[in-house]
Parts: C-alpha cells; sequence; structure tokens
C-alpha cells in the first residue's frame, strides 16, 4: 500500500516527519516519493489506525499512480468502476506549477474520461480522486480529510483557563506525533502550564499525566481538560522530583518556560533544563523519548542520557524562533 500525504506546508521537514511517525506506529514506512507540498511512503499501516491523529496534512489519499500531465486522462479512462459507484475528482495545482496549468480544464477531461463508465456525483460520491500536480501529476483515492478547524477551535485562548505563551494545538498535536510510539502511550508533560499538550494526548486516547511547579498552572489545566469533557492525572510538583511519581512513561512531551515572560522561580534557565533532563531520564522506560520545545539548542546538555532523532526550528512569530528537539533515552 502506497500512501499520498498532502502536507500543510507550514515547515519543509516537520509534516513529513509527522506522516512517517504516524505510519510507523502501527507498521513499517518508507518514504516513495517527495513533491511540492506532498509526500508519498508505501507502508503496510492502515489508514484507520492512525489518519484521525494528523496534525500536518490537509488529505490522505491511497496513491494510485504518478504521471505525466498530459497522460492524466488516458489513466482515468483505462480505470474499472463498480456499476454503483459515484465519482467526484478535484485538481490541485501546486504553487510552483501555478499558470503552468489549468485545474479547470484537466478536471474536465479527467471527468469526461471517467464519465464513461461511472456516475459523476460532486455532492455525495461513493468515490473521490484527487490529482496534485506538481513535478508530476500525483493521483491518490481519498481516505481521509483531515478538519484542521478543530484545532482553530482549541486555541487557548477559547478556552477558559489562558496565556499568551501557549503552544498552538496543532504544533502540539504535531510534537506528541513525533514523540509517542502510539495512541496507547502513556505521556508526561513536567510543564503543563495551561494543559494544551495535555488535551491533545487525551483527545488521543494517550494516559496523559501533567505537573507544573505553580498550583495555578496545575488548575488552570485542570479547568482547560474538564471544559472539553477530558480527564487527565494532574499534580503540583517541581521537575526535578517527578521521580516521585513512581511511574514510567512511554514519553515525555513538553514545552517548559523560556525565561522571559514565564516563570522560572527565578532558577536560571540552563540549570532548570539540566535538571529537568536529568529527572525525564529516571521517569522514561527503555528508549523512551522525549519532546522538547526550546528557544536554542544550546540550552540543552542531553549526551549523558539521550541521543538526538530530530530537531528543527520553526518561527512561532516574528520575534521568537522555537526548537522542535526529539530525543530517544540511551
Amino acid at each position: 500500500m502506497r500512501y499520498l500525504f498532502e502536507l500543510s506546508g507550514e515547515h519543509p521537514d516537520i509534516p513529513v516527519w509527522e506522516a512517517e511517525a504516524l505510519l510507523k506506529c502501527t507498521g513499517e514506512a518508507k518514504l516513495f516519493d517527495r513533491d511540492y507540498n506532498l509526500a508519498i511512503f508505501s507502508t503496510d499501516a492502515i489508514a484507520r489506525d492512525f489518519s484521525d491523529r494528523i496534525a500536518m496534512s490537509h488529505f490522505l489519499s491511497e496513491h494510485l499512480d504518478s504521471v505525466k500531465v498530459k497522460d492524466l486522462a488516458s489513466f482515468f479512462d483505462e480505470m474499472s468502476f463498480d456499476d454503483r459507484e459515484s465519482v467526484a475528482v478535484k485538481v490541485k495545482i501546486t504553487e510552483p506549477m501555478k499558470g503552468k496549468h489549468d485545474p479547470v480544464k484537466l478536471t474536465k477531461e479527467i471527468g469526461a474520461a471517467i464519465s464513461k463508465r461511472a456516475k459523476i456525483d460532486l455532492d455525495h460520491p461513493s468515490t473521490q480522486f484527487r490529482v496534485v500536480v506538481g513535478k508530476k501529476a500525483h493521483i491518490g483515492k481519498v481516505v481521509a480529510e483531515i478538519d484542521r478547524t478543530q484545532y482553530e477551535k482549541r486555541k487557548n485562548r477559547f478556552l477558559p483557563f489562558s496565556s499568551p505563551i501557549s503552544i498552538h494545538p496543532r504544533l502540539a498535536r504535531a510534537l506528541i506525533n513525533l514523540t509517542a510510539g502510539s495512541s496507547k502511550s502513556s505521556m508526561l508533560d513536567p510543564f503543563c502550564g495551561t494543559g494544551t499538550l495535555l488535551i491533545e494526548a487525551a483527545l488521543m486516547g494517550m494516559k496523559a499525566c501533567g505537573s507544573d511547579l505553580s498550583e495555578k498552572m496545575v488548575e488552570g489545566s485542570r479547568t482547560n481538560l474538564g471544559s472539553l469533557g477530558l480527564k487527565a492525572d494532574l499534580m503540583r510538583l517541581d521537575v526535578g522530583r517527578i521521580s516521585e511519581l513512581g511511574k514510567k512513561f512511554d514519553c515525555i512531551v513538553t514545552d517548559p518556560p523560556y525565561g522571559r515572560s514565564s516563570s522560572t522561580n527565578k532558577e536560571p534557565i540552563k540549570e532548570l533544563y539540566d535538571r529537568a533532563l536529568e529527572s525525564f531520564a529516571g521517569c522514561l522506560v527503555n528508549h523512551g523519548r522525549v519532546g522538547i520545545i526550546v528557544p536554542d539548542m544550546r540550552m540543552l546538555s542531553f549526551d549523558d542520557y539521550f541521543r538526538i532523532v530530530r530537531s528543527a526550528s520553526f518561527r512561532a512569530h516574528r520575534s521568537l524562533v522555537r526548537n522542535f528537539v526529539i530525543l530517544e533515552k540511551m
């Protein structure tokens, strides 16, 4: 099976990494092809096991073929359809190819080829095809359309307890997907803040646990989770004492304070991060992972405990660059 991910384009690498990580949660995955804002993977994973977790793609399709644009009509002309099948086709021209191809003309040509043996139904089709035109024309049979509006609705400012420094829910979901091996994973956020990461973990069915030095943040997380009908184990606890929980977690995903508008309780931020990583190492299962967001990679000293799996810079806004870092316990 090959899956075609139509990527969000918010970052050159993170959406591809997320797609690969999700596939590897339930099977093998090998990158088959890359084009403008799309990635195609060969895999034995089953879409229903991961499609509802995707944050940084727009559509997931079964990849049928990649052909020259001039051969699109011929491809569909040779396709067989069930007598009861109704079909819709959407042609998307990627940004670098806009002006070189006419999506309306291509859609009509493909529609004419399909209509010879199947009913065209643009409103309620039983089968939807998407053709993404980049360096080649990539043809997919739609498996899932990702509802990205859900993440906008869960922005922190729309929740009862808010903070201006909270991570966007879509990025929170992506960071968890890059870190957690399964939707059944147990996850700890030891700087839980307003609970954004815990919310996304709980929505995916994970065993979510959160702590924070601030009782206000712990209660704020509890309030936000409750407003969405969700629960997580929450407690007030310094990051250096999380071993007192007496648990081993599959992963730790967190967005710690940066020492700017957020509080470090007057502790130098480098010392806080050093203490945190040492504490993380003692609370993870073997080969457990940490997904952490930091303003500067030089703040992380992890060689004694972890190896780096992935890292990428992400501009949150004009004045703030965040580094997504995935570490694995050695």
